[in-house]
């Protein structure tokens, strides 16, 4: 009778064993592990293990997704890059110039004697007008410190890889980043957006961000319109509009497929969604766009 129970406890302690062992491989599948997703950052990057000078993995959670945040060093540049932990999926990605405070102060500083060469240039273009009783204005030559809107364009798009023609929403202002002059070059091409910000007195890029856009699974379906649908749709109300002012995507909201979007024309910015089914807005909105 005790050989018996011996056995019976035996058994089910095996039983046990076995259940309890089963449980972890399948919840470890469903995360790469911070060695692969650093491993797909880098390779991404093209950089090197050896060329870091620091490195960060952290576990989150961003719209409702789990994820690793990756962030590293070189000498020269700073990359910040969003992995899905179930499948290695880069979500988003940036790089910037890894500016040491000398170099910030240098550039600066060449912003501000082009400034103080640019009042000295008016100063002495005006006594020569006065000199000579002519009524022409002086002639700032700030612009011809700077690279130009065009110029600055040509960089990003270069180093995009992209042209100009396969673009949406493009737009190209000035701005001052940490005290340095800039133009930001703004585009879309596709599901992806672009942003760079390149110094005016050189043409360098100061940093820039790619942002993939989630790609959402739809189920199959031939009721609804197509996105160039969609697209003519909404272009129809912005007369003079063409495709390189729009961007959309096909979008689930409350369980009903709707294309989202907007278009910006003239100073003006209209945001919008379409019912993916019958073509009608759902939502128009406009306002003046200053920037």
């Amino acid at each position: 009778m005790k050989k018996q129970l011996y056995l019976t406890t035996l058994l089910s302690a095996v039983i046990l064993a076995g259940c309890g062992s089963s449980v972890t491989p399948s919840s470890a599948a469903s995360d790469i592990g911070e060695a692969k997703a650093k491993a797909i950052a880098l390779e991404h990057a093209k950089v090197k293990e050896a060329e870091l000078t620091k490195i960060h993995v952290e576990k989150e959670t961003k719209k409702g997704k789990a994820v690793y945040d990756i962030e590293f060093e070189t000498k020269t540049k700073e990359y910040d890059y969003t992995v899905t932990q179930e499948k290695g999926e880069i979500l988003s990605s940036s790089i910037s110039n890894n500016m040491k405070d000398d170099d910030k102060k240098k550039t600066t500083g060449d912003d501000k004697t082009a400034d103080k060469n640019t009042q000295n240039n008016v100063q002495t273009k005006a006594t020569e007008s006065t000199d000579n009783h002519a009524s022409s204005q002086p002639n700032t030559s700030d612009s011809t410190k700077e690279i130009s809107a065009e110029k600055a364009k040509a960089i990003a798009l270069a180093h995009a890889k992209v042209t100009e023609n396969n673009t949406q929403l493009l737009k190209v202002k000035k701005e001052r980043e940490d005290g340095i002059k800039v133009y930001s070059v703004e585009f879309y091409v596709g599901n992806t957006e672009y942003d760079y910000d390149i110094a005016r007195s050189n043409g360098k890029i100061i940093q820039y961000d790619i942002d993939v856009e989630e790609q959402k699974h739809h189920t199959p379906s031939t009721s609804i319109i197509s996105l160039a649908k969609a697209r003519s749709i909404a272009l129809q109300k912005v007369p003079g509009a063409t495709s390189k002012n729009i961007h959309l995507s096909l979008d689930d909201e409350d369980d009903k497929q709707v294309y989202e979007g907007e278009i910006k024309y003239k100073q003006m910015e209209y945001d919008f969604e379409i019912d993916a089914k019958t073509g009608t807005f759902l939502k128009w909105t406009s306002e003046r766009d200053d920037d």
